[in-house]
């Protein structure tokens, strides 16, 4: 599955795949400069929710005392 999703992402253009020549083969991958704007981008919506989380309990714990 993660071979896969790698595969896709390089597909994609967001990682960079390089295959390294030596006896046990070896591969890195590495985010291309798409792949690092949409990094930026994911983890200022993962810093949001983080952040929300309080609002997110007081919501569901309101919600569900007037169940």
């Amino acid at each position: 599955m993660l071979s896969q999703t790698l595969q896709q992402l390089e597909r994609d253009g967001f990682v960079a795949r390089d295959v390294q020549a030596t006896v046990t083969p070896h591969v890195e991958y590495s985010l291309t400069d798409l792949g690092s704007r949409f990094a930026q981008r994911l983890l200022g919506l993962v810093e949001l929710v983080q952040e929300s989380i309080p609002e997110v309990f007081a919501a569901q714990a309101h919600y569900d005392s007037n169940r």
